[in-house]
């Protein structure tokens, strides 16, 4: 996959994922498969994946943090905002043919830092403006 098809087109996706599934979509092959290992869920199709989007309750934002790969895998790093609150993600496209047959996604909760651990840790700070 061309570096920069892959990037306009994971750009694209997440900048109208929650606003216009069915743009925001057009990343999928047909047959692409959907998996959150964390819940122990799988979705077969474009359609389906499409239709779940639609339906999600919640409003959602996307915050691409970072994007890396080459060829036909992709690694994003992004934050997405559930009605305002932020959940920290990682997601692997893997593509074929120009369009992703299979994302993998990983979600998780931000959390407190234990005491313990403080004199080897810094703080991750956000730019000025923004919160995660």
């Amino acid at each position: 996959m061309n570096e920069a098809a892959a990037r306009e087109l994971i750009r694209d996706h997440l900048a109208w994922g929650g606003r216009d599934e069915a743009r925001a979509s057009r990343i999928y092959a047909d047959d692409a498969v959907l998996e959150f290992p964390q819940g122990g869920e799988r979705i077969r199709g474009k359609a389906n994946i499409q239709a779940m989007r639609t339906a999600y309750p919640a409003r959602l934002d996307f915050e691409n943090l970072r994007t890396m790969g080459a060829g036909d895998v992709w690694v994003n790093q992004y934050t997405i905002r559930y009605d305002g609150r932020p959940s920290h993600v990682v997601g692997i496209m893997e593509f074929r043919d120009g369009l992703v047959v299979r994302e993998t996604i990983y979600v998780s909760d931000s959390w407190e830092p234990p005491a313990w651990r403080a004199e080897w840790v810094e703080p991750i700070v956000p730019p000025a403006g923004q919160q995660t």
